[in-house]
Order: structure tokens, then C-alpha cells, then sequence
């Protein structure tokens, strides 16, 4: 019996080190954002390193927003009509 739980112990643990150390599969996770990203080809604004670059970063924010916004409406409106 002790002998059946070792090699389930060590079965479970295999399984873990394996998945932990298996490099050939991403486990990259894609947002809405990204996939927006890929298909309108409209970059979002990176975060500022610099407080200098804030005021910028929040205009920049804005104006995809807009934009974002504006291109989901259009796509609403066609799929509409």
C-alpha cells in the first residue's frame, strides 16, 4: 500500500515539475486590447516611465479611447444595416 501511494506521489509530482519546466507551449494569454490591437493595427498608448510623460500619456489615453469607441459604433452601425 505505502508502495502504491510513493508512485502516486511521485506520478503527481512529475506531472507538476513537468508542466512547470514544459518551455515548447506559450501560456501567453490574449486580451481584448491585443486582439483590438491585431486587428485595427491601432497601437495603445505605453505606460509613462517618467512623470514628465503623464499629461501625454493621458491625452494619449483619451484619444484611443475615442477611437476605439468610434470604430465599435461604426462596426455596430453596418452590422445593423
Amino acid at each position: 500500500m505505502r508502495l502504491i501511494v510513493l508512485i502516486v506521489a511521485l506520478l503527481l509530482v512529475g506531472l507538476l515539475v513537468h508542466r512547470q519546466l514544459n518551455v515548447g507551449t506559450s501560456n501567453q494569454v490574449e486580451t481584448k486590447l491585443d486582439e483590438m490591437d491585431i486587428k485595427t493595427g491601432v497601437d495603445t498608448p505605453s505606460v509613462p516611465t517618467r512623470p514628465q510623460d503623464v499629461k501625454k500619456f493621458g491625452q494619449d489615453m483619451n484619444e484611443f479611447i475615442n477611437k476605439a469607441a468610434s470604430e465599435r459604433a461604426e462596426k455596430l452601425n453596418q452590422e445593423q444595416y
